[in-house]
Parts: C-alpha cells; structure tokens; sequence
C-alpha cells in the first residue's frame, strides 16, 4: 500500500478501523486543511489505539484548526504526561494557553517547560524576559503604571521557524489575528512550503482585511 495514496489509505481504513495507520490518514487530511476529516479518523483510530501519542498530538492539531483551543489543550496535556519532551507539544501548549488567558503561573510553567525542550524557542524566551522585566518594574518603581490591558491576545513579533505551521495560520486567523498571520505565511515561504497553499491562504487572508 502507498502510505502517500489518499484513495488507498481511505479504503484501507474504511475496512480497518482498528489499524495502527490511522495517524497517517489523518496528517494527510490535516496538511488540507481538512481539519474535520483528520479529527474523526483520530477519534475513531484512538478507540482502538488509546495511548497513540501520534494520534492523540494530530488530534489536537486537528482541534485547533477547528478553533477548539480547550479541546487542542486537553490533547496537548495528554500528550506531555505520556513523553514529557514531546518538542511539538511542548511548545504549541503555552501558545493555545495564552488564547485560552490561562494563569500567569500556568503559563510560565509551560513556557519554561517549551525552553527546556527547545532551547532556541522565541516565544518561550520573549515571554520570560518580560516576565523577569515586569518583575524588575514593579520592585524598583511603585509609581508606574501598569500598562493598559489589550483585548487582543498578543503573540511575539518574530515568530520561530520551527513553529511557523499551517495549523498556526490557521489559529491565528481564527482569533483574528489576519497581518500575523501573514507573517506565518511569509516564514513558510522561505521555508519551501507549498507555495499554492501559502499564496492560497494569502489571498483568502487579504480578502479579509
């Protein structure tokens, strides 16, 4: 069987739901954006193979391509308990948890937690620095103003290349987030990505501005 077959995979998992293949059936639907096509092959591939890290991490891409952040998040958590390194779910975790506003110490935890596993992660880094650097402020100035809350979730400007995905452009445009977005775009881009999805996304982001 040719693992890179859609048609073929289809067939073979629609007589076999029990197959440990799922998880490539459903990355192949998540690379086309065929976010709710990928999460019920998982589903129905973790009934059978519970403890699949593989399909349990896609799932919780699938989840966030569909804008279910909490949903992204449970998979996410389940994937750490098992493989506590897991790279990919280490650092998309304290991303889908600032949309979620989770707790200052939740997030801090898992930010720490996305250095120790990448140690080059910008996001990681950028928001501890300015964690110690609000920590600095409030000790040395009591007279300064807290900065205005915003109500929009703000992301780090430079965005590491390692988590440049499609899923981010994905998340990103769900929460509005159109122009960074773009930049996600841009990344990808120079990355190699598919170049008709990346001017794909593109025009549909610009047709939103």
């Amino acid at each position: 069987m040719n693992l890179t077959n859609l048609t073929e995979l289809e067939l073979y998992f629609a007589n076999h739901f029990d197959t440990v293949l799922f998880p490539v059936l459903a990355e192949i639907y998540q690379s086309k954006n065929d976010y709710r096509r990928a999460k019920r092959v998982c589903e129905i591939g973790l009934e059978h193979h519970p403890n699949s890290i593989d399909g349990q991490f896609i799932l919780s891409q699938a989840e966030l391509g569909l804008g279910s952040l909490e949903n992204a998040e449970k998979w996410m958590k389940k994937v750490l308990t098992q493989i506590p390194d897991h790279t990919s779910a280490a650092t998309s975790l304290p991303m889908v948890q600032e949309q979620l506003g989770r707790s200052t110490r939740t997030l801090t935890i898992s930010w720490n937690r996305a250095l120790r596993v990448d140690p080059n992660n910008k996001f990681a880094k950028d928001y501890l620095s300015a964690k110690k650097s609000n920590l600095k402020n409030k000790k040395g100035s009591k007279l300064e103003p807290l900065p205005k809350k915003s109500s929009e979730k703000q992301l780090p400007t430079d965005i590491s290349s390692r988590l440049a995905t499609f899923t981010l452009v994905n998340v990103l445009k769900t929460q509005g987030l159109y122009h960074k977005a773009l930049d996600v775009l841009d990344i990808l881009a120079d990355k190699g990505a598919d170049q008709k999805r990346v001017e794909s996304e593109r025009k549909a982001i610009k047709a939103e501005l």
